[in-house]
């Protein structure tokens, strides 16, 4: 809870223009998003294996930003980043396979 009380906190921060958006991502616990509409948790999907966490947050803002630039709504985003950031972390290196279901 402590985290979701922060990203409440660091999506008031004073900022210009559109208002701000705050995701906290935390390996395998909850992902936090933060919107003027107010905080809420996402789970993450557990994985069978876990080979390399290289890249993980690179491959989760990739699926996140994504789905957020078509206009999908904020639970897609981050299911979309789950799912490329879970991929991401069975395989050694920041590769991702031929083929990604």
């Amino acid at each position: 809870e402590e985290v979701k009380e922060i990203a409440a906190l660091a999506q008031k921060l004073p900022k210009k223009g559109k208002a701000r958006t705050v995701v906290f991502t935390q390996g395998s616990e909850k992902t936090w998003v933060a919107t003027e509409g107010g905080v809420t948790g996402y789970d993450v999907t557990k994985v069978d294996t876990i080979v390399d966490t290289n890249g993980a947050g690179d491959a989760f803002v990739g699926g996140f930003l994504a789905q957020l630039a078509a206009g999908k709504d904020m639970e897609t985003c981050v299911q979309t980043g789950h799912k490329s950031a879970g991929r991401i972390i069975q395989v050694a290196g920041c590769q991702f396979p031929e083929k990604f279901e």
